[in-house]
């Protein structure tokens, strides 16, 4: 046997050998890499449902103040602040809310939460408590 045929033979069976270590760690690191860059895309995704609720929150937010520096404010100071004008101001900050909150973003609060009808409600009800807590500071 001539050393180059042995060099072969050698060859060979180190490569039969390592084959099958080489390709399972690179199945290994593949599998790795898909699960990292979907990790990735999930973390986005939150992130932008994230950036999403709180648009939509700050929306609510600014409808409410919006209301009150319209609305609410000049009933209170006449002393005409009654159960109809809360009732008024809430239907106005409803109103007002869903003109600023996009239909792409009502989705999203509506597979988030179950309805949005209910969502905003409450959120309305949170702003309008933050924004007196506000008024007294």
């Amino acid at each position: 046997m001539e050393f180059t045929e042995f060099m072969n033979d050698v060859l060979y069976i180190i490569l039969t050998m390592l084959l099958p270590i080489i390709a399972g760690y690179t199945v290994n690191l593949l599998k790795s890499s898909i699960r990292n860059s979907n990790l990735i895309a999930n973390t986005i995704q939150n992130e932008a449902l994230a950036q999403t609720i709180e648009n939509a929150l700050s929306d609510v937010m600014d409808a409410v103040l919006y209301v009150n520096q319209i609305y609410v404010d000049s009933l209170k100071a006449s002393g005409r602040f009654d159960e109809t004008a809360q009732k008024e101001a809430f239907r106005l900050a409803y109103t007002e809310a869903l003109n600023l909150i996009s239909d792409e973003t009502k989705k999203i609060i509506e597979q988030l939460y179950g309805s949005f009808d209910k969502w905003l409600k409450l959120k309305i009800e949170s702003s309008v408590g933050i924004a007196r807590q506000q008024e007294r500071t």
